[in-house]
């Protein structure tokens, strides 16, 4: 996916999840250096959830308990700080959903990169959440559009073009999306052959009663 990158951290909440230990100072001071607004806890303070909801991007000893996982709407960049590369730090890290690494004992080098590497793949990971979500309403929308079509059709001996026309206008008349107003139909569909039913059915092609033969669909 293409964009800008983020390459400037100036500013940034970061929040460092590590034992006080030279490993937390030294990673302290590059983010500092990098111009982070920097905050520092102990992997087992009770006050870890508030400290991340206060957060822009954590960097997180992997024996942290309580980070939000990938997916979680609320969940932030993460970089792991690995001190070894045993498989069960490493599934930690895959199972967080962690955009990047910082390999200990943390030295100068390496932090800017996990930033840029951490950051730019959270938004992006955003960015496609939010495309996947409007595609899927979308898709939901059409559904309905065409379960009211069908509607139409049945109720009132419409063909199909005719019936998308006539939901379409009353949409537009009404100054409603499309698919709202299927909504709407679709609930009053029990009722469709009703003449007071759908008021926006002229009122020449309200049946008295249902057409023989014709199924309403609900």
């Amino acid at each position: 996916m293409k964009g800008a990158i983020t390459k400037n951290f100036r500013g940034l909440r970061a929040l460092v999840i590590h034992a006080e230990d030279a490993n937390r100072q030294m990673l302290v001071g590059v983010l500092g250096r990098l111009g982070l607004d920097v905050r520092t806890i102990d992997p087992q303070d009770a006050a870890l959830p508030d400290a991340l909801a206060g957060s822009d991007i954590v960097l997180a000893d992997m024996v942290t308990e309580g980070l939000p996982p990938r997916a979680a709407p609320d969940a932030l960049p993460c970089i792991a700080l690995i001190g070894s590369e045993a498989p069960s730090q490493l599934a930690r890290v895959v199972a967080q959903g962690c955009a990047s690494h910082i390999m200990k004992p943390i030295r100068n080098s390496g932090v800017f990169t996990a930033l840029l590497l951490a950051v730019n793949e959270h938004d992006q990971r955003r960015k496609a959440d939010r495309e996947i979500h409007s595609l899927r309403q979308r898709m939901a929308g059409r559904r309905i559009v065409t379960r009211a079509v069908l509607n139409l059709m049945l109720a009132h001996g419409l063909n199909h073009d005719d019936a998308y026309e006539r939901l379409r206008l009353a949409a537009m008349n009404r100054r409603l999306p499309i698919d709202e107003l299927a909504r709407e139909h679709l609930a009053l569909a029990p009722h469709a052959a009703e003449p007071s039913a759908h008021p926006w059915v002229p009122a020449d092609d309200r049946p008295d009663t249902p057409a023989p033969n014709r199924r309403m669909t609900r």
